[in-house]
């Protein structure tokens, strides 16, 4: 069984442990945070779609490896369907505050 672990920034610069491990096709994880544990944390989401940023463990590059091990499988599948998600909600939420906007506007006609 491969292992890929990274220590990251949580709620008020609390450090978390975040542990990949991968055997076979199947990939697994585990955070230290306190999220419930049938959802999957941002912490998680954010080392998946490829962020660094919160890494304090010095091993960054690693999430390059992680990336890897995602391709084909279920994990990278969903992970795929979560940003897609994600950027219609971003979309949708711009959308809307232009929506609001217009109707301020046309309020005040």
């Amino acid at each position: 069984m491969a292992e890929l672990s990274f220590q990251v920034f949580g709620h008020n610069n609390k450090h978390l442990d975040i542990v990949f491990c991968k055997s076979g096709k199947n990939l697994t994880v585990s955070c230290t945070c306190t999220s419930n544990p049938s959802e999957i944390c941002q912490h998680v989401i954010n080392i998946l779609s490829g962020a660094t940023h919160d890494i304090i463990s010095g091993n960054g590059d690693d999430v390059k490896k992680l990336a890897s091990w995602i391709v084909g499988t279920d994990v990278g599948k969903a992970m795929h369907h979560v940003l897609d998600c994600a950027k219609r909600l971003e979309n949708a939420t711009e959308d809307l505050a232009d929506a609001r906007k217009r109707l301020v506007k046309a309020l005040h006609d």
